[in-house]
């Protein structure tokens, strides 16, 4: 099941008095940091309502692979409007996505990846997560309630028309303060802070898994899946391998050494002419790279589950009851 994202940046600042998704925050900013960890759970695609220094904003984010769209009335609308843009836009581009204000960056991707397995597992329309009680961000929808929430015209935003509405609902309580913290308020700034240097001493232990295939040596892993998406982004195998750091020479070798094994072509390539070259994914390799980012996704899902239930007591800060 294909999960997205939607991130709301649009807002005026106006309680923190600077613009508060590029608020630096343990070396990186708060909305990157934000897309980071989405990335790391395999969320694609991640879409931002820009508002207020929108232009900067896309600048600042021009190295993700990530679509910002500008609420053109941001000075005059409120969070859900800008979160009925960000809908709209995803509606038809994933099965399921995940939704939070740009200032909730320091969840976690093992509650992502949680809040998915839970939700292939009870089939809910809206699951709100929580910790301790207090509710947090980003709650995971199916996209299938979106047209309702579209309509919805009362007070209170996002949050009350998910309460209001009848679609099948679940909270889930997860070890995570991180999804209960942002940055609204200069005083909040400084908690989250804190809170970014604490986790960034314990060191938590976490849970990783490689995905490759082979037949006498690998042809395909993790790293080839990574310079196709790329290639789709760039539009050029040399385009890719710059953005990568890597040399022509070696990505050229990735590519055929993985077609040779397959016995079809991952990429159309159109060399030469007065703009330089240019590759597409073919269909099948297009086809491909979506089943390996599937398989690898359910993996993660899996070994996160099967970390959690095996070693979770055994660990700093687990159950141990």
């Amino acid at each position: 099941m294909k999960t997205g994202a939607v991130l709301v940046a649009a807002g005026l600042s106006s309680r923190m008095k600077s613009f508060k998704p590029m608020l630096q925050l343990g070396g990186s900013t708060v909305i990157k940091t934000a897309i980071e960890t989405l990335k790391s759970a395999g969320v694609d695609p991640i879409v931002v309502v820009t508002g207020r220094e929108a232009e900067r904003l896309q600048h600042h984010l021009a190295p993700f692979d990530v679509t910002c769209i500008y609420n053109q009335d941001y000075g005059t609308t409120d969070m859900f409007f800008s979160a009925c843009l960000g809908m709209q836009w995803i509606e038809e581009r994933c099965h399921r996505f995940f939704f939070l204000p740009a200032d909730v960056p320091l969840f976690s991707k093992r509650s992502l990846l949680t809040m998915m397995g839970f939700m292939d597992y009870s089939h809910c329309a809206i699951l709100l997560p929580s910790h301790k009680g207090h509710s947090g961000h980003p709650v995971l929808l199916q996209n299938g309630i979106i047209g309702s929430l579209l309509q919805f015209k009362g007070d209170g935003g996002l949050r009350a028309a998910l309460t209001a509405s009848e679609c099948s609902k679940e909270t889930i309580e997860l070890p995570d303060m991180g999804m209960t913290l942002d940055a609204d308020r200069p005083e909040d700034y400084q908690r989250l802070k804190q809170y970014a240097a604490a986790m960034s001493q314990t060191n938590p232990v976490t849970c990783s898994v490689q995905l490759s295939f082979s037949r006498r040596e690998v042809f395909f892993q993790d790293d080839t899946a990574v310079l196709l998406e790329k290639i789709a982004l760039a539009g050029s195998l040399s385009a890719a391998c710059k953005l990568l750091s890597i040399s022509y020479s070696t990505g050229w070798k990735m590519i055929k050494t993985a077609e040779s094994q397959l016995g079809f072509d991952l990429l159309d390539s159109h060399p030469g002419g007065d703009r330089g070259g240019s590759s597409q994914l073919t269909l099948q390799g297009t086809e491909f790279l979506t089943m390996f980012l599937k398989m690898k996704r359910e993996l993660e899902l899996y070994s996160e589950q099967l970390f959690q239930a095996n070693f979770n007591k055994h660990l700093p800060g687990g159950d141990t009851e």
